[in-house]
């Protein structure tokens, strides 16, 4: 019997991101991995699903050869959570069920074109924004082409998935995700998991009305500062109370959902302008009810990258240790991988 995968995400995702104007169709998030499936907009993004790039990745990945297309330190391989060994069975739907088992039986015989639909969907529908923040990779255009049945494909797939997250850009602002929210199609399909990442700072009545509707899993809420002076220096806006005012209101919605297991997660990418904020920024998660995402920065925009600057590691390692104390339990092995980058960058140099 062949070993494990080590990630099966390419048999079970279909996620999408920008790359220099363009929205590419990936297994999982642009920053870890240097292959993709093809454009969306050249073709239906279903079509891409079993495109040649797809095929490529899930054969590297079936031959153990990840780490010519994967970066190391990736989240999904470190976890261990989107292995194979990790696969269990979802009760849901008969339609969403039959395609589950399918998708692991495909899983099994290492099959690189599949029958089966993806069960986790990550829908980018706009690149507008309203913040400009110094480390963001993304260019924020008013407009993408994204194909006119876009969103008809996507209602097309809602049978089969288990999760959909909506992500921009800034998603909020997109006309389109705002429609789809309040869709007749997404609530027929009550076992769909709904997630969202956004940066909080838009959050009107008619939104907070349709969140409170569907069935939310989490909400990410990129912050990536503790205090005003440093978002407003990241961000380009002072929009710091705004955002914190946003998060406690999904709190309180949170406390009025209907499933147990919505989460709201603060989002914090590590870098040079906000690292020294990490220990205050693990107590102000603690006082919003909220857990934790740390990111490392992609790229050096505006010397951002602190995993180069050899001058700071060692204090970047001191602050990590300060957070370590005051974070919430679950936030300790994000601040585990974060070290073990550092080490890394310093054993290597």
């Amino acid at each position: 019997m062949s070993e494990k995968l080590q990630c099966i995400m390419p048999w079970k995702a279909l996620f999408m991101d920008e790359l220099d104007g363009k929205i590419m169709a990936l297994p999982c998030c642009l920053s870890w991995i240097q292959a993709d499936f093809g454009r969306i907009g050249t073709s239906k993004f279903i079509d891409l699903w079993n495109s040649e790039g797809a095929q490529r990745i899930r054969y590297l990945i079936a031959k153990g050869r990840q780490a010519e297309i994967c970066d190391r330190f990736c989240t999904y391989l470190q976890s261990g959570n989107h292995s194979e060994s990790a696969i269990r069975l979802i009760n849901g739907p008969q339609m969403f069920m039959e395609n589950q088992l399918l998708n692991n039986e495909e899983i099994k015989k290492r099959q690189t074109i599949l029958n089966s639909m993806p069960m986790f969907l990550k829908v980018l529908p706009t690149l507008r924004c309203n913040n400009r923040c110094t480390m963001c990779f993304q260019n924020h255009y008013d407009d993408i082409d994204v194909g006119p049945s876009f969103w008809q494909e996507i209602e097309a797939v809602l049978p089969y998935l288990y999760e959909i997250t909506f992500q921009g850009g800034e998603v909020t602002l997109d006309r389109g995700f705002r429609e789809f929210l309040r869709s007749k199609a997404l609530r027929f399909n009550s076992h769909v998991n709904i997630s969202l990442i956004s940066n909080g700072t838009v959050l009107d009545d008619d939104l907070y009305e349709s969140l409170k509707e569907n069935r939310l899993n989490y909400i990410i809420i990129s912050i990536n500062a503790a205090t005003r002076k440093t978002y407003e220096k990241i961000t380009k806006n002072d929009f710091f109370e705004r955002v914190i005012n946003n998060v406690e209101r999904l709190y309180s919605l949170s406390e009025l959902h209907p499933i147990k297991h919505f989460e709201i997660i603060v989002s914090f990418v590590v870098m040079r302008s906000n690292y020294r904020e990490l220990p205050q920024f693990m107590r102000l998660a603690k006082q919003l009810g909220a857990k934790v995402q740390l990111l490392n920065v992609i790229g050096n925009r505006e010397g951002e990258d602190v995993f180069i600057r050899k001058d700071l590691h060692n204090d970047l390692l001191y602050i990590l240790t300060e957070a370590s104390k005051v974070a919430q339990e679950s936030a300790l092995h994000q601040i585990e991988r974060i070290r073990k980058i550092i080490t890394h960058e310093m054993d290597i140099s």
